[in-house]
């Protein structure tokens, strides 16, 4: 367990060092500085086009972040050999996995929660009230959405090579609600034998956009906290393909000679 969160910690020093922090730093300015051009037009109804910018930009900022650190970390230690030695200590292949996925989710909520830092910012510059139910429940349901991104790239980074991983994680994630309404579009004008193989594929792809709540942020007035039992279901829904795509993940990574 040790070995484990030295390897996580190593990855979390590493992210945080690197440029990916930077940008986020020169995105969260400039949003200050739109906020700021907001208030000084008084242009006070403008509150929720800049919780829905704000939170779009961010989320998906984060998620593309996670997608670069998380690809890169099994296919640069195949390249700079740095794997060899660690595995030649009593560290196994699992817990090495372990402490990287650690590593990248510890990296990507930081990301994250400096981001959303940056929104309650701006939220309390404008005077812009925010429901503290919703908003813990889009904290939590972007980390569930962390994790499968994480675990996804994890396995892209072994099936392919680095750039690849980066390109097909970051197409997945921005176009997997255009596949979800694609597929909802095309279901209505199908036969019962499409509308079955729609449904496979329905449940066979995680649908990204369960996990996001920033619509119900922005529109907090009409809409109340989501019940505790679908947040359940969106642990476990997202628990199930995270948990399958590291088991891939990892039955490649076992299977890599060294």
């Amino acid at each position: 367990m040790r070995s484990t969160l030295l390897i996580a910690w190593t990855v979390l020093i590493e992210a945080i060092r690197r440029r990916e922090v930077y940008a986020i730093v020169v995105i969260s300015t400039l949003l200050i500085g739109a906020v700021a051009t907001t208030r000084f037009f008084e242009l006070q109804g403008l509150g929720k086009f800049y919780r829905e910018i704000a939170l779009q930009i961010m989320t998906i900022a984060t998620n593309l972040t996670v997608i670069i650190i998380a690809s890169r970390q099994l296919p640069r230690e195949f390249e700079s050999r740095t794997i060899y030695p660690l595995l030649a200590k009593p560290v196994s292949r699992l817990s090495f996995m372990l402490g990287k996925l650690i590593g990248v989710m510890a990296a990507g909520t930081f990301c994250f929660l400096l981001f959303m830092l940056v929104f309650l910012a701006g939220c309390q510059y404008l005077k812009i009230f925010v429901s503290p139910p919703l908003f813990a429940q889009f904290l939590f349901l972007q980390i569930l959405g962390l994790l499968v991104v994480a675990t996804l790239s994890f396995m892209l980074s072994l099936m392919t090579n680095l750039d690849a991983a980066i390109t097909l994680g970051s197409l997945f994630y921005l176009l997997s609600s255009i596949f979800l309404s694609a597929l909802s579009y095309l279901y209505q004008f199908s036969d019962t034998a499409v509308k079955f193989i729609l449904r496979v594929m329905v449940f066979s792809v995680p649908q990204m956009s369960l996990f996001d709540l920033s619509e119900k942020v922005v529109h907090q007035e009409v809409w109340p906290p989501v019940p505790a039992f679908v947040i359940g279901q969106l642990t476990a829904y997202s628990l199930a393909f995270s948990s399958l795509f590291f088991l891939v993940a990892f039955l490649l990574f076992r299977r890599r000679p060294l």
